[in-house]
């Protein structure tokens, strides 16, 4: 797993085999000496969805090998991927189409890209929105950085250097989010709401 400091930005490569699968590993970075936390990543029960649980996924990537490589592995995850070629495919994509994982690289379409797609996220429905997992690549932020996420209103952020760990980090993530919002799912379908 690659790993970044994010007091000095160092760049560390810890084989996973040393990352215990079942609890957060904290380490001191050799170079300054600060605390990194490396959460546990939750596994999905099977890499395979059944027909009633498939998700869809929007990817919004202009890099084809990135592009390729995220689709592919969004597939193989189990989830029905399309992919928007511009901003403008990808909000007529979303005004007729439920996504609950939306993958976003942060040089996409550089007429709107980002802002575009975020100024929509920001706009839709609350009740639409918490469906939808927002997912950032970017070479800014760090993978998990969750001050980041916040700031930029997506769900989660992943490294473009990371992405070769997407499957175990969209798992991970997809997981998470359904599991924020069971509690409140579960109270609108008791209130006869959903």
């Amino acid at each position: 797993m690659n790993v970044t400091c994010h007091n000095c930005k160092t760049k560390l490569n810890i084989p996973d085999h040393k990352i215990p699968k079942d609890k957060d590993l904290t380490l001191a970075c050799p170079k300054c000496k600060e605390k990194i936390r490396i959460p546990v990543v939750k596994q999905q029960k099977s890499a395979q969805l059944s027909l009633e649980d498939r998700l869809n996924a929007l990817v919004c990537i202009d890099d084809n090998d990135l592009k390729k490589k995220v689709v592919s592995i969004i597939r193989q995850m189990g989830l029905a991927a399309e992919i928007a070629l511009n901003t403008k495919a990808a909000l007529n994509k979303m005004e007729y189409h439920i996504y609950h994982l939306v993958i976003i690289d942060e040089s996409f379409d550089q007429k709107k890209g980002i802002s575009g797609m975020m100024d929509r996220m920001n706009s839709i429905d609350m009740s639409l929105r918490r469906r939808i997992c927002l997912v950032l690549i970017s070479d800014k932020f760090n993978t998990n950085d969750n001050m980041a996420a916040l700031n930029t209103s997506v769900n989660s952020i992943i490294h473009r250097d990371d992405i070769i760990h997407l499957e175990t980090f969209v798992s991970g993530v997809l997981a998470d989010h359904k599991n924020f919002y069971m509690v409140y799912n579960d109270s609108l379908k008791l209130a006869g709401k959903a």
